[in-house]
């Protein structure tokens, strides 16, 4: 009787290690031990703002370039395209291609809740605007080269909760 208790026990220990080491390796989650009523309160409490994660800021991107139908427009008018994409912000995009007296026509859009102020220099000319990323519309200037090169340039304040897109084109 002593040998068949002695392995028993051996056994009931080896049965229940493997089952402690199993529960600890589940993916299952561990109850809460906070009370139910804490649980029902935390689960009604607003959530908190988090600033856009990466993904964010891109589908806000695609959102304002989708604002400027560029992926249509930059297969149907490849010759007067000067340059286009999204910018960071705040950030820049610097063109050294484009020459002197050159006229363009700059079309800008956001997306996102804020303002972005899209800056477009060239030599001494420079022409600012300021747009409301809450209104779905394209925003679109003519603006003459005073020197050799374009720079593009976002800045917001909201710089994390807005996506841009630009398109530079030569008047025809």
């Amino acid at each position: 009787m002593y040998r068949f208790t002695r392995h028993t026990g051996r056994a009931l220990t080896a049965v229940a290690l493997i089952t402690g080491m199993a529960s600890a390796c589940s993916d299952s989650p561990t109850p809460s031990k906070a009370p139910q009523s804490q649980r029902a309160a935390s689960s009604t409490a607003s959530p908190t703002a988090q600033p856009s994660s990466p993904s964010g800021r891109e589908q806000l991107d695609k959102e304002a370039r989708d604002l400027l139908n560029m992926t249509d427009r930059l297969e149907s008018d490849e010759e007067g395209l000067v340059s286009s994409g999204s910018l960071a912000v705040p950030g820049e995009n610097l063109d050294k291609t484009i020459k002197t007296g050159t006229a363009l026509r700059v079309e800008v859009a956001c997306a996102g809740e804020g303002t972005v102020t899209f800056t477009v220099a060239s030599g001494t000319a420079k022409t600012a605007k300021r747009v409301d990323c809450t209104q779905p519309m394209t925003n679109g200037f003519d603006f003459t080269t005073a020197g050799p090169g374009l720079t593009i340039q976002a800045d917001s304040p909201e710089e994390d909760r807005v996506g841009t897109a630009y398109m530079v084109s030569h008047i025809s």
